[in-house]
């Protein structure tokens, strides 16, 4: 059996990677947000606002279902570890 101690700093250890990974990924979505806010305040061509908010879309807006949100973090593994 695992001493409740090394479980614990090894869910900590967990929880801090995937903080740091979320941290990560906000920053990205916002530096993509900032970028197409500043190509649509300069009025460019209708061609390159077009690509951005495509870009955009597909990205940061894109749909993602719930069950497979809950699938990929585990959720679904076994009906005890829920």
């Amino acid at each position: 059996m695992i001493p409740i101690q090394n479980q614990q700093h090894f869910l900590a250890e967990q929880f801090h990677a995937k903080d740091i990974l979320l941290i990560k990924a906000n920053y990205e979505v916002t530096l993509q947000i900032k970028r197409w806010k500043f190509i649509h305040s300069l009025s460019l061509g209708e061609k390159i606002i077009r690509e951005a908010d495509n870009m955009l879309y597909a990205s940061v807006l894109s749909f993602v279902d719930n069950n497979d949100v809950l699938v990929d973090e585990g959720f679904f593994e076994s009906d005890l570890a829920n």
